[in-house]
């Protein structure tokens, strides 16, 4: 190709009729499971796809009860319906990610199988907690955000049915970024998403729950575990990739049994184009696409 134009369009539909139509060759942006399906079905173009490297999860502030108790925050990993999130409301367009590490980077342990929905393990592990869940939690997600929102609603529906009582509320991304400063102000639950920065392990496990980030949006846990601290430390003191896919593993192991969060899918990008163009090439770092290798076949 010796020209790519770019044009401006910020209707949904008109977007999708325009590539159904063969007025755009493809499209960009975010696009909801019946888009997908609809361009799919339509002969004319095609949705490709591949897993990328932008986890959703929830982050617990753990600074105060009843979060401050392993126990609580083990029970309510298990309130949580990940394939009903996953495979009903998001019609498994994204992959389950047990843990804080997106499933296609290194130094990700594979034996980790993470939390499943049990409510009866859920309701166990509250017995052998200390705290006692005697307030209503706090879920907040992001506001403009449909499926930020539908995992607090979900989530609020597990915990009820396990005795906690939640209030779901909707905060502009800004105002829970400063709020996440504080401990005091951190909300109890925040529900968002930790995208590729940097690939590499460190981006997710070594700012998420290393101590020295703790309030920032990527530490909103206030986490902090002076064995989980030392791994991650020497982690990025050696070059060798090797030695620090064991250490970022024996952190990440560390930081699921201590479950200061609820991490739910990783990402899967949906590239819809024309079937004529090939050769698109895509990368998880902003879930870019290389397109100096496209042609027309």
């Amino acid at each position: 190709l010796d020209e790519i134009e770019f044009r401006a369009v910020k209707d949904t539909n008109t977007r999708v009729l325009g590539l159904m139509k063969g007025d755009f060759n493809g499209i960009g942006g975010y696009l909801q499971t019946d888009q997908l399906k609809r361009i799919e079905a339509s002969g004319n173009a095609k949705v490709l796809d591949a897993e990328s490297m932008r986890v959703m999860m929830m982050q617990f502030n753990t600074t105060r009860a009843p979060l401050n108790d392993v126990a609580v925050r083990r029970a309510i990993n298990y309130a949580f319906d990940y394939d009903g999130f996953n495979k009903n409301i998001l019609g498994g367009l994204v992959e389950r990610n047990p843990t804080p590490l997106p499933n296609t980077i290194w130094g990700n342990p594979k034996d980790v199988q993470g939390y499943a929905f049990d409510l009866e393990k859920a309701k166990a592990e509250l017995g052998k907690a200390a705290a006692k869940v005697d307030r209503p939690l706090e879920i907040h997600f992001l506001t403009g955000f449909a499926q930020s929102e539908q995992a607090a609603q979900l989530f609020q529906n597990g915990l009820q049915k396990i005795g906690i009582q939640t209030k779901v509320i909707g905060t502009p991304w800004p105002t829970i970024v400063e709020r996440f400063g504080k401990p005091e102000t951190t909300p109890d639950i925040s529900v968002y998403w930790i995208s590729t920065y940097y690939a590499d392990p460190h981006n997710w496990i070594g700012e998420m729950f290393h101590s020295a980030n703790a309030g920032t949006f990527k530490n909103a846990h206030h986490y902090k575990n002076a064995q989980v601290d030392e791994l991650l430390n020497k982690a990025v003191e050696t070059t060798d990739q090797a030695a620090r896919a064991k250490l970022y593993e024996q952190a990440t192991r560390l930081v699921v049994a201590d479950a200061p969060g609820l991490w739910i899918y990783n990402t899967k990008w949906y590239g819809p184009y024309s079937k004529k163009l090939q050769g698109i090439v895509f990368c998880p770092i902003g879930n870019a696409q290389e397109m100096r290798t496209a042609y027309y076949d």
